[in-house]
């Protein structure tokens, strides 16, 4: 079955929403190297590396479709940050856009009856209620810790012990690695 060319030309719109998120991530992840908050830099590089898979996994379903990927420019991120506090609530707003744009992706998909990007969405869709669950939890304990420099430093720690999927700081491939 050929993928509908409206559909089409939003699947490629979201490869360059995903990738757009990686930035902010990686540009978030920057922002944290240069604070004592490594654990924070490692949780958003790895929060950057999982948004270009899910980049990845649109662009395979477009190929896997037969139909044309056509790759969009990246603005540039925000690159500066008052606090961590900051930095999650800009994440915390990030990963509400993309929930939205899954979920008008998903629309298109019903109205031209495409069932197999539906299902591809709603995996989409599960994820972004677990981001955006993630996030929400680092900001409620980050409130909690307020300006506490030895509360802010047990959440980075506890930051830092994410998974980075093979890579992290201090290790190749990762921030602050070779």
């Amino acid at each position: 079955m050929t993928l509908n060319p409206k559909l089409t030309n939003l699947l490629n719109e979201q490869i360059n929403n995903e990738m757009s998120s990686s930035y902010v991530y990686l540009a978030m992840a920057g922002w944290f190297e240069r604070t004592p908050y490594a654990g924070f830099a490692q949780w958003m590089f790895a929060q950057s590396r999982e948004e270009t898979m899910h980049a990845l996994k649109f662009y395979q379903y477009l190929v896997d479709r037969d139909a044309t990927v056509e790759l969009q420019p990246i603005a540039q991120p925000k690159m500066d940050y008052a606090s961590p506090m900051d930095a999650f609530q800009h994440s915390l707003m990030q990963e509400e856009k993309v929930t939205q744009q899954i979920n008008d992706l998903y629309e298109v998909a019903e109205q031209v009856k495409d069932h197999a990007s539906k299902n591809l969405l709603l995996w989409f869709l599960n994820e972004q209620m677990e981001e955006e669950k993630t996030v929400r939890d680092m900001l409620d304990r980050l409130k909690l810790a307020g300006e506490d420099p030895a509360s802010l430093l047990v959440l980075d720690r506890e930051a830092g012990s994410r998974p980075s999927g093979g890579g992290g700081r201090g290790k190749p491939g990762g921030p602050g690695g070779a």
